[in-house]
């Protein structure tokens, strides 16, 4: 039977293309990083990192400044970085070591010290916790659903009460085309290579799986911990619809919903 291993491909991605990895765009391939598409790359993480705490401070707690943050799926430590400018520490896990020591260069380079890094696996045991501020960003849809959702729960474990979330999910694409292209890739037989070689690329690149969550099961997910408001923001990368759910725990969970399964 063919078999898809997500973290395999991830880890091939952070020892050939990390940056293109985290965002793709030909700029960031190996091959192509300059200094200046470098800068660009975390720029764009700063103007996310900005975007995101004015919508937590915006809909959720104007004066939010976290002490400890999870950034899960770091990457490169894109988000990491600017996130260690606003809470006293933050954790930064993800599956890949390769990704893993690019962060920790990166963080030296640039004198940031609050910042720990640690191997994620399906229990997050590099992340025990708890946080004021669980972060992540165009990380699920690279994770099995099923798989994705049992982690997202562990990330509500970890959640501080009054604490503050913020998790992107995708959904849904917006073509028939891109539902065959990810069954190629995942589901059929050299699917991958033979996309890989239509696509210019050598024949063992490895793919960037794309997957799709149930809404219905994250909104019940929230609403088990006692979650009454969740502020949404949609998304589109390249044809992949998508939402980042914010969100704060309650001091306590009076109205919290009997835990079922997240799979």
């Amino acid at each position: 039977m063919f078999a898809y291993n997500s973290d395999r491909h991830w880890e091939r991605f952070g020892a050939q293309d990390p940056y293109y990895g985290v965002l793709v765009e030909n700029d960031y391939k190996s091959a192509n990083l300059s200094d200046e598409s470098r800068a660009r790359f975390f720029q764009s993480g700063a103007t996310y990192v900005d975007s995101a705490i004015a919508l937590v401070r915006s809909k959720l707690d104007a004066g939010f400044r976290p002490r400890s943050a999870l950034d899960f799926g770091c990457g490169v430590g894109r988000l990491a970085i600017p996130l260690a400018g606003l809470a006293e520490q933050v954790t930064a896990i993800d599956v890949s070591p390769a990704m893993l020591e690019e962060a920790r260069k990166n963080c030296a380079a640039r004198g940031v010290t609050n910042v720990s890094f640690g191997v994620s696996d399906d229990s997050l045991s590099a992340a025990p916790g708890p946080f004021d501020f669980v972060h992540s960003f165009i990380v699920f849809q690279h994770i099995s659903a099923g798989r994705g959702a049992a982690l997202a729960r562990e990330i509500l474990n970890r959640l501080s009460p009054g604490g503050v979330g913020l998790l992107h999910f995708t959904y849904g694409k917006d073509s028939f085309k891109r539902h065959v292209t990810r069954f190629l890739q995942t589901r059929a037989p050299f699917g991958r290579q033979l996309i890989n070689v239509a696509r210019g690329r050598a024949w063992s690149y490895p793919a960037m799986q794309m997957n799709d969550y149930n809404l219905n099961r994250l909104f019940r997910m929230l609403q088990e911990e006692g979650i009454e408001d969740v502020t949404s923001r949609f998304t589109n990368h390249g044809g992949h619809l998508g939402v980042m759910l914010c969100f704060q725990k309650p001091a306590a969970a009076a109205g919290a919903l009997p835990k079922r399964s997240a799979a």
